[in-house]
């Protein structure tokens, strides 16, 4: 796969809580999406998953990152360039000598299927790439449908004007980065068609 990390120059980290959460989209990933859609299904076929803050759904092994599958390797170093570029972006000033890719793993969630709250700790940064991010959320007031949560660390509440948390609407070929310690979880996913990810961690190597 070829690089899909656009230009270096428009990325920029959303920041909430003093804390960036980065939004980066892939622009060519849409000529691989079917390929990996298909070699994803495959590897549920053989991997029976597990259970970490999944409620439901499939969480694959979180060895994605090793597999030598030519289309899972090519994702790989793409996603892998892009956060690469935003921690850069973030670390302009601090010195650091490497960023691995310590796991990665891929989920499938089907309707009603969540994520409880939870941290990628010890790791350095954490992200999720949604391969098809399935069907569009419903337009009830209030209702998350299937938004990422990423929580406060110091919650102070409205009084103070600042939320307590912030979500994020998947969107099919985005990538979304932030730091491993910060509280994340997935609502109820209300979609007819599974909705694909692939997350990962990362380890800043000082």
């Amino acid at each position: 796969m070829g690089s899909t990390s656009g230009d270096p120059s428009s990325i920029q980290g959303r920041w909430h809580f003093g804390i960036p959460i980065y939004d980066k989209h892939l622009p060519a990933f849409s000529e691989h999406q079917a390929a990996l859609i298909t070699c994803l299904h495959r590897l549920r076929e053989e991997d029976r998953g597990s259970v970490r803050s999944n409620q439901g759904g499939w969480h694959s092994s979180d060895d994605l990152h090793l597999k030598e599958e030519p289309l899972l390797n090519g994702i790989m170093v793409s996603l892998l360039q892009v956060a690469s570029a935003c921690i850069k972006d973030f670390e302009a000033e601090r010195e650091f000598k490497d960023i691995r890719m310590v796991a990665a793993w891929a989920n499938m969630n089907e309707k009603g299927d969540w994520n409880a709250p939870h941290e990628h700790m010890p790791c350095t940064w954490s992200g999720v790439f949604y391969v098809d991010a399935g069907d569009a959320a419903r337009s009830d007031k209030g209702d998350l449908g299937g938004q990422i949560l990423f929580f406060d660390p110091l919650p102070m509440g409205k009084e103070w004007k600042r939320p307590p948390n912030v979500s994020y609407q998947p969107v099919t070929g985005t990538l979304l980065l932030f730091p491993s310690f910060l509280t994340h979880m997935v609502a109820p996913y209300k979609g007819e068609r599974p909705r694909i990810s692939i997350a990962f961690n990362l380890v800043v190597d000082r």
